[in-house]
């Protein structure tokens, strides 16, 4: 099996976009698997395991970063289909476990707990594991390993996967459902719904490209299209979640590739980009940061107006100029000479002018809302639909 990308270029793509990570004492097992790899011939189960494991530590890396690394295909699919026997087998789940255990707060900052407060912070009764996008690459890993071992009529290794598959879809459930039901802000709510939307995804895709063998399972229909309406099995906080994120929240929450341009933002784990569209407090962290000077602000600015010029419908793009604009005295026009000329025109007019004279409050209140009078919408839409699947 060709490796996709050597052991040594995928170490150097890390090392490019979260440097940091060797700066963090909490990461040094992690940076350990980075610092030992090297460039085998996959033909042996034990290379074969090892490339494994690398890719799953390159992946819970950076998918959160700005650049993140491109080995989703191999982790989900390609690295299985070699292997052969029950022994090979459990040594590569057993690099998913290790994957699946690391704390995804480390390399990310789109955690969400079910108990946050409107500002972010833990609020008493919280879900003590947050949800994040790492949780829906964790369920498709292992809808990857559970299709090779429908394949292999690996039995009890398919029944204890399809169990952790089971458990982490019921644990995004309940959270998504205690935040409601507890009247959980919309920066909470939404970000749940997002994430579960996300991870939904992940897990369709995989198992919807089963080989045959596996796609006979009853799993297969167990695992698909868990998020959309004409899925054959309903969970009614997965259909709402799912609407939420396509009513709301798809648009906010693309790859931001123009952001991959700024290269400062790859300094510190600090700097990583939250769930949209709540980016004020990104803005005013960028501008308080030691780490960025004023050329790697105006280059961020840059970004970020690229992006709205792009996708001028996106609100976190806009919140995070006006944070910046409040932040920085003489505003953005302060960074106007570091900018290209048909970028400069843009920082006074249009939505760009409106951000600015939007407060942090004043625009969380209206997401509130427009959350609120959605979410009444969907409830009664959802409810409706459960009722004509019944």
């Amino acid at each position: 099996m060709k490796p996709g990308i050597s052991s040594s270029v995928l170490v150097e793509q890390v090392r490019n976009t979260a440097a940091w990570l060797w700066q963090e004492p909490a990461c040094a097992s992690l940076t350990a698997i980075f610092d030992e790899s090297a460039d085998e011939a996959l033909e042996d189960p034990g290379a074969l395991v090892r490339a494994l494991r690398l890719r799953l530590a390159a992946h819970y890396a950076t998918v959160a970063t700005f650049v993140p690394t491109d080995v989703d295909a191999h982790i989900r699919h390609h690295m299985w289909i070699p292997i052969a026997d029950a022994e090979v087998f459990a040594q590569a789940k057993a690099c998913v476990d290790e994957a699946v255990a690391r704390d995804a707060r480390l390399v990310s900052e789109r955690v969400t707990d079910a108990g946050m407060d409107a500002r972010g912070r833990a609020t008493q009764g919280a879900v003590a594991d947050g949800l994040s996008g790492h949780d829906g690459e964790w369920l498709s890993v292992r809808a990857g390993a559970l299709g090779r071992a429908l394949v292999l009529q690996l039995d009890r290794e398919a029944a204890t996967l399809a169990a952790e598959i089971d458990a982490e879809l019921d644990r995004e459930q309940q959270a998504f459902a205690a935040a409601r039901a507890r009247g959980a802000p919309a920066m909470t709510t939404l970000a749940l719904a997002t994430t579960i939307a996300h991870n939904l995804g992940d897990l369709s895709r995989v198992v919807d490209a089963w080989p045959k063998a596996a796609r006979a399972s009853d799993l297969h229909t167990r695992y698909s299209r868990l998020g959309h309406a004409d899925g054959a099995r309903h969970r009614g906080d997965f259909l709402l979640a799912g609407a939420l994120n396509k009513e709301l929240m798809s648009i906010e929450n693309h790859r931001f590739l123009a952001l991959r341009k700024p290269r400062a933002l790859r300094r510190s784990r600090s700097l990583l980009l939250p769930v949209g569209p709540w980016f004020d407090a990104w803005g005013e962290r960028l501008c308080r940061s030691e780490l960025l000077e004023d050329a790697d602000r105006a280059e961020v600015a840059a970004a970020l107006i690229e992006l709205h010029l792009r996708w001028p419908a996106q609100e976190g793009c806009l919140r995070a100029l006006a944070a910046i604009h409040r932040e920085t005295r003489g505003g953005l026009g302060w960074y106007g000479a570091a900018l290209p000329a048909r970028l400069r025109k843009e920082i006074g007019r249009g939505r760009i002018r409106e951000a600015i004279d939007v407060s942090r409050e004043r625009f969380e209140a209206r997401i509130e809302g427009r959350y609120r009078a959605l979410l009444a919408r969907l409830t009664e839409r959802t409810s409706e639909r459960l009722r004509a699947s019944a």
